[in-house]
């Protein structure tokens, strides 16, 4: 598995972190997490976009920037729980 981050700290339209969850039997299994600025409401919105469906219209999940905090803070909880083992 890869996990990149490309975060900026300059002028950024698009962060995102992408997770590579390939092997052998799956070579395109690759998740990503992008972040995109709505011109209309001036509010970020997330991103979620699953690669491993080839030839097919690639599916999207946007939520919103208080979801995808909750999100975080649960993925958070999770490796704290994993880190206190």
């Amino acid at each position: 598995m890869v996990i990149t981050n490309l975060d900026t700290d300059t002028d950024r339209e698009n962060d995102f972190i992408s997770i590579d969850l390939s092997h052998n039997a799956q070579p395109n299994w690759i998740l990503d997490f992008y972040e995109q600025l709505n011109a209309a409401t001036n509010e970020y919105e997330y991103m979620i976009q699953a690669q491993w469906m080839e030839n097919e219209n690639l599916p999207h999940l946007k939520i919103d920037e208080k979801v995808f905090l909750d999100f975080a803070e649960a993925i958070q909880r999770t490796a704290q729980k994993i880190l206190n083992r």
